[in-house]
């Protein structure tokens, strides 16, 4: 009989320490996980902007109005371009970090700073503008 409490005992230590290990490494690797999937850029205003963006859209799915519609429309336009300037200034500092680490002469660094820019996806440019901001076009 005690031989068997022994035993049972046992077994619990070895299914705690077990599962305090699981535990500690799923914990670890979704931190990893999260942290390397992180969107630096996205910030309360983006959040703000999507959420007024979707109830528009709510709204608009219940009472399919012409006004509705153009509301959603406007709050789309105004949510995505929030995000896309949010983006396009984190992308533009993470450059500029990038090449004062070059200035350093830390390449490994900025090695692994231009792999993680490059494998962002690319952002399309619906409109070409020269170095005054004026628009080209193949028309004239």
């Amino acid at each position: 009989m005690l031989h068997e409490i022994e035993e049972e005992t046992d077994v619990n230590k070895i299914w705690q320490n077990l599962k305090h290990a699981i535990l500690e490494a799923t914990t670890e690797f979704k931190l990893s996980k999260d942290a390397k999937n992180a969107n630096n850029w996205w910030d309360d205003e983006c959040k703000r902007a999507i959420q007024e963006k979707n109830e528009a859209r709510g709204k608009c799915l219940i009472t399919k109005t012409r006004k509705n519609l153009e509301i959603y429309h406007q709050k789309r336009t105004k949510a995505n371009g929030i995000c896309r300037r949010k983006k396009e200034e984190w992308i533009e500092r993470k450059i500029k970090e990038l090449n004062e680490t070059n200035k350093k002469r830390d390449t490994r660094k900025c090695y692994n700073g231009v792999r993680n820019l490059s494998n962002l996806p690319t952002l399309t440019t619906l409109v070409c503008k020269d170095k005054d901001n004026n628009k080209l076009s193949e028309q004239k």
